[in-house]
């Protein structure tokens, strides 16, 4: 029988090895903008092992958030018993996942921070003068955010280094909001990127002018094809969304606005929907977006984007949508006075069918309020009270949990990991610590990461080489 050379054995072995870590990276996702994707869905197919989240770091903020709006009043004309906040749209320390790096934007620092995967600590901060609401968009290895000093940034994403920043406004004019000065036009929509322009709105009060602006992404200008500058009257606070055609921009206890994503023309208003939660989904050959409101009252409801309305979710306040079935969390909220004030509330989570009419799959009640939720490596996640959890989209069952400080408000998986933004400005990881192999620093193991090993594991005929015990483990 013929030996085969221990040199034979390591190429064999690396082919293999190839095979697995190239196979590994066609299928680990990224997360590189709020909620996953300019449609805000939520939604992935990252491979996740539950076994291996009982291991992590937390990053811990010296104070909680710095909201832009306080809570909502103590009542409300049109709610019952009150209101609650309907532009609660910066309530944690969001985050964007790329490669090795995370990285989140801070109301308390007024800055973007870059924070390793496996250990949490913390490469590098770029500073600006005014909060950071959401996490930066990550772009053709550049990251895009704004802040409410007015300003757009792009910075490098290997070093936080300043590429460029815009400003539509201006204006240096500043004013008290919630405890802090800010610009008139602060930017608190965060940013989209597609197809090689950056899309935000700069606005306060519906009162003044708001900007809608369309920049390329490569240079800052808002000058060419399809890029503008166009001002308005409404106050976008949330998230913006970004379909082939729209652009919509929620606005809390206004009704969102859409506007043509080519030419920043208003195409109207989204009726009858409110809140800053919002998603888009992909029905054939149309777009349809999904409002939770901010009220205990509410409703979500799911529109076209020409307007129509497609289904409506009662009570509706969290959801996500993978392939035919809508996951949906909702509450309900009551007052009785019979026997002096007595308030009764229930959680639900729900599973609906969408090919056929939003039919129940299932639904159960929930032991605490929901206030986040994401589809993950094929589960549910969901973000409550002092705890986070993972479910089965089968029939909603736990199949994991893990207590948190505070209450999750969002939620990210990347590179087979688990994120939990909380607001009490936790932000914790789950899963494992292992060293990557992003070997060039670039933010993803790709083919010049591959050949880098292959080539430093073929030198290994000798035992005496530096490493060749970890590279032949």
């Amino acid at each position: 029988m013929q030996t085969v050379r221990p040199q034979d054995k390591r190429l064999i072995a690396f082919v293999w090895m190839f095979i697995i870590c190239f196979s590994a990276t066609t299928i680990a996702e990224d997360w590189p903008t709020y909620m996953h994707d300019n449609a805000r869905t939520g939604v992935s197919s990252e491979p996740l092992v539950l076994n291996k989240f009982n291991s992590g770091w937390t990053y811990q903020s010296p104070v909680p958030p710095m909201r832009a709006w306080s809570d909502g009043p103590r009542w409300d004309a049109y709610s019952t018993g009150g209101a609650v906040p309907m532009r609660d749209f910066d309530t944690a320390f969001f985050v964007t996942v790329v490669g090795d790096n995370v990285y989140f934007g801070s109301s308390v620092t007024n800055s973007v921070h870059c924070l390793d995967i496996s250990t949490g600590a913390q490469k590098w901060f770029y500073h600006t003068n005014g909060a950071v609401r959401f996490p930066p968009s990550h772009y053709d290895g550049k990251l895009y955010f704004g802040s409410d000093d007015g300003y757009v940034y792009c910075i490098t994403a290997s070093e936080g280094s300043l590429v460029w920043k815009y400003n539509p406004s201006a204006s240096q004019r500043v004013l008290l909001n919630n405890g802090n000065l800010i610009t008139q036009w602060p930017i608190r929509t965060g940013t989209a990127v597609q197809e090689g322009k950056v899309y935000f709105a700069a606005s306060l009060v519906p009162w003044e002018s708001t900007y809608l602006c369309a920049v390329d992404a490569a240079t800052g200008s808002d000058s060419g094809s399809n890029l503008y500058k166009v001002s308005g009257g409404i106050a976008p606070n949330g998230a913006i969304l970004a379909s082939d055609q729209y652009l919509y921009l929620p606005q809390g206890r206004y009704s969102p606005h859409v506007f043509n994503r080519l030419t920043g023309a208003s195409a109207g208003t989204l009726s009858s929907a409110a809140g800053t939660f919002a998603l888009l989904t992909s029905d054939g050959s149309s777009t349809g977006i999904v409002f939770g409101s901010g009220k205990f009252s509410s409703w979500g409801s799911q529109l076209t984007g020409n307007n129509d309305k497609i289904a409506s979710y009662p009570n509706g306040k969290y959801l996500v949508v993978a392939d035919d079935t809508s996951y949906v969390v909702t509450e309900t909220f009551s007052i009785e006075t019979t026997r002096g004030y007595k308030y009764n509330y229930q959680a639900k989570l729900a599973a609906l069918d969408r090919a056929n009419g939003g039919a129940v799959k299932w639904d159960l009640n929930l032991d605490t309020r929901c206030f986040s939720i994401i589809h993950a490596g094929g589960m549910l996640f969901t973000g409550g009270i002092r705890q986070v959890q993972a479910r089965s989209i089968t029939d909603g069952s736990v199949l994991w949990s893990k207590p948190v400080h505070g209450r999750v408000r969002g939620l990210a998986a990347a590179s087979g990991r688990l994120f939990v933004s909380t607001d009490t400005g936790r932000i914790y990881m789950f899963g494992s610590s292992s060293v990557s192999s992003d070997f060039d620093g670039n933010g993803t193991v790709d083919a010049d990461d591959l050949f880098r090993l292959a080539g430093d594991y073929l030198k290994c005929t000798d035992p005496a080489t530096p490493n060749c015990d970890n590279l032949n483990q």
